[in-house]
């Protein structure tokens, strides 16, 4: 879902660090204001760092343009929360469905949703144009070191540690403590043209089935029936948030109906394959409670 208006900045060049959400979560939870004079102190970090938690805190749908802390980030954040500290692998796959399907950080949805669907692989330049084109498309103007910004730091967000493709001096702690760097989800590599980046189909045995079951759940879009090619394919899927390709998806249909057998059930017509739900057998706060542990 993309937001009314294209944006493309407010990070200050910060990508997202593991322990920032937490720390901005508890922070508005004790009443702070990222606008108060005590800010710096009391989140201890720089002034431009406090604006770039702010902006991750929205851009991954925790909080509203207000600062309201929204329900997710309780459910995930809190001390009594599903996972407090993001130590889980499960919690970085949906905070990052979260960031594309937010669609509060622009360029993230494009990638995900509209980028990969012209192509798995791309240079810095064809991703860069391919934005530019979508403005375009919107009526919507963008700087050029706006933009530039942005990009480096979307790119610098996914890479392996180390491995952005920049040749610029570099935070060697930032670099190494990025967010969304262990998804895997963005590899690199260093061709006679330059730099390339891949962002391909695989069957990421390392995504928990949960995340995909809580994903389709969640959009609005869908029903009780939902086809394979939507699963695959349709804006906010699992098949291209995720970058997953069909063998692996099916996979984690079959998981989810070995753990669901009668809530969840697949068939296979004359070649239309389609994904029945019984919504109310499946509870998606105890579905999550269960991957972690917790009692429900």
């Amino acid at each position: 879902m993309l937001a009314s208006r294209l944006l493309f900045q407010g990070h200050d060049t910060f990508l997202c660090r593991n322990s920032w959400l937490k720390k901005g979560y508890d922070f508005v939870q004790e009443g702070g204001g990222f606008n108060d004079a005590d800010a710096v102190v009391r989140l201890g970090v720089g002034k431009n760092m406090v604006t770039a938690i702010r902006y991750w805190l929205r851009a991954f749908g925790l909080a509203n343009e207000n600062d309201e802390l929204l329900p997710v980030a309780h459910e995930l954040l809190a001390a009594t929360g599903l996972d407090p500290y993001v130590e889980s692998e499960a919690t970085v796959w949906y905070l990052h469905y979260l960031l594309v399907r937010t669609g509060r950080a622009s360029l993230y949805h494009f990638v995900f949703n509209e980028l990969r669907k012209e192509g798995f692989s791309f240079n810095r330049a064809q991703l860069r144009q391919f934005i530019v084109r979508k403005c375009a498309e919107r009526s919507s103007s963008i700087n050029d070191n706006t933009l530039d910004s942005d990009l480096t730091v979307c790119l610098r967000s996914y890479a392996p540690s180390g491995k952005s493709g920049r040749s610029d001096k570099v935070d060697i702690e930032e670099e190494s403590n990025g967010l969304l760097q262990d998804l895997g989800l963005l590899t690199i590599s260093n061709t006679d043209e330059g730099v390339r980046y891949h962002i391909e189909n695989l069957e990421r045995p390392e995504l928990p089935w949960p995340v995909v079951l809580r994903v389709i759940l969640e959009n609005p879009a869908w029903g009780d029936n939902i086809s394979f090619t939507d699963l695959e394919v349709a804006p906010d899927s699992p098949g291209l948030v995720f970058a997953l390709n069909s063998a692996g998806l099916f996979t984690k249909i079959e998981e989810m109906i070995a753990r669901f057998p009668t809530a969840i059930i697949y068939s296979s017509t004359a070649g239309n394959r389609v994904l029945t739900l019984k919504r109310e057998l499946l509870d998606v706060a105890a579905i999550m409670q269960e991957h972690y542990g917790q009692t429900v």
